[in-house]
């Protein structure tokens, strides 16, 4: 989540943080870099529901996080899907990487909050 968070995030915070444009530049040289980011992501999602951080129920331990990398990975794939070359513009959806962060920083800081 931290890493979509950046990659959408790198237009309005990228003069501040030089390592925002690093992490977007990253992501958008390769182009095997951007069809595994999505199936990544799916993996991670399931692994997100059904793996949870150890106080959360055995199913649907991390419900949040996992709805936000779903999200994620369906933004990048249609970003991915609409055009032949990803282009930084096509990525700069703020409020989805602000959500990202958000709940990323929750996640970590504070697990049994967004545990169900």
């Amino acid at each position: 989540m931290l890493v979509s968070a950046a990659i959408l995030l790198a237009d309005r915070y990228g003069v501040h943080m030089i390592l925002l444009i690093n992490i977007r530049s990253f992501y958008l040289d390769g182009r095997k870099r951007q069809i595994l980011f999505p199936v990544a992501g799916l993996l991670l999602t399931a692994g997100l529901l059904f793996f949870p951080v150890s106080p959360g129920p055995i199913i649907l331990g991390d419900l949040l996080p996992a709805v936000t990398v779903l999200i994620l990975v369906f933004n990048f794939t249609v970003v991915l899907a609409s055009g032949d070359r990803v282009t930084s513009a096509a990525l700069k959806n703020r409020l989805l990487g602000t959500f990202a962060l958000i709940t990323a920083c929750l996640h970590f800081l504070f697990p049994s909050i967004v545990l169900i």
